[in-house]
Formats: structure tokens, C-alpha cells, sequence
């Protein structure tokens, strides 16, 4: 038996590829709304679960690896790039079923991690866009503002994801 149109979303498990960006909260803060190109922002990857509480509703968790030079930006000393490791739940809003094609969605949660030896926190607050692929594969794009709830340790950012989630129902 599989996906059945009207049903919360099955389980999934995906993989992303992504991209933070600590430059543009600094410029907002300073009114200076000069965006930074894509090469300047540090790549990164997720490994998510996704499964669906209501047929609007979804919790996912996130585990992210960033790559980041976290001792220059919040230490002032500059050193190598070190990879940042955090776990982040959320419950995704999203006003279309599961069977449409696109669907666009909110997302909030609350999120930890490692950067340079230090324990952080923060809360990412975002949208996205869910396709649909036959309920089988869905991709997932998706940007967040994550606000520091630890700025000594790691500073707001913005984070923008595009991957795919496969889902893992035998029945």
C-alpha cells in the first residue's frame, strides 16, 4: 500500500546541499542592503528526516555541516575553515495537501550546534517549496533566517537549502 491523496506525508529521509550567508544580517543592521555573491557564502550539507503529522503539517529534524571560519568572523583571529555541526527540528506549515505538485510551506523550530569548540543555539524561522514527484521523491527548497540566541558563539545568518527526500514506505 502506498502514499494515499488526502494522507499526512510518509516518512522520508534526504540529503541537501547548502549555503550560509553571515554577511547579509550584518549589512541590514547597518542598512546596507548590498548582497554578497554566492561564492563569498560558506557551502555546506544536510541529512533530514521528514515525516507528516496532518495532512498540513510536518516535523522534520535537520543535521547540518557547515563550512565556516567560525574563529575569524566571532573570535577575531583568523584560522582555518572548520566545519560547524548542527541538529535542528522544525514543524513545516503548508496551506496545500501532500498530492499537489508544488506545494509552498512555513517552517519554524528551535536549533543547536558545535562551531570552533563552542555550544550555540538558534531559532530558524523560513519558507520553502515541496515537489511533489509521484510521493515517492519530493525536492525541497528552502531559505531561513536564523537568529542567534548565542551571538558570542555564532552570529544570524541567512540559509538557503535545495535537496531531495525519498520515501522509505514498504507497505
Amino acid at each position: 500500500m502506498g502514499f494515499v491523496p488526502g494522507q499526512k506525508k510518509p516518512v522520508l529521509f534526504g540529503i541537501a546541499f547548502t549555503l550560509t550567508d553571515f554577511n547579509a544580517p550584518k549589512n541590514f543592521k547597518n542598512s546596507n542592503a548590498t548582497t554578497i555573491p554566492i561564492s563569498a557564502m560558506s557551502a555546506g550539507f544536510s541529512a533530514f528526516y521528514w515525516k507528516g503529522l496532518t495532512p498540513f503539517i510536518d516535523f522534520s529534524t535537520r543535521f547540518n555541516g557547515i563550512f565556516h571560519d567560525y574563529s575569524a568572523n566571532f573570535r577575531g583571529i583568523a584560522g582555518k575553515t572548520e566545519i560547524g555541526l548542527e541538529l535542528e527540528p522544525t514543524i513545516n506549515i503548508r496551506p496545500l495537501k501532500d498530492e499537489n505538485m508544488w506545494s509552498p510551506f512555513l517552517t519554524a523550530g528551535i536549533g543547536g550546534g558545535i562551531y570552533t569548540g563552542k555550544i550555540g543555539g538558534y531559532i530558524p524561522l523560513g519558507g520553502g517549496l515541496q515537489l511533489n514527484a509521484n510521493s515517492t521523491t519530493y525536492f525541497f527548497l528552502q531559505a531561513q533566517y536564523k537568529w542567534s540566541i548565542t551571538p558570542k558563539v555564532l552570529g544570524n545568518n541567512l540559509f538557503y537549502s535545495f535537496g531531495f527526500a525519498q520515501n522509505i514506505n514498504t507497505d
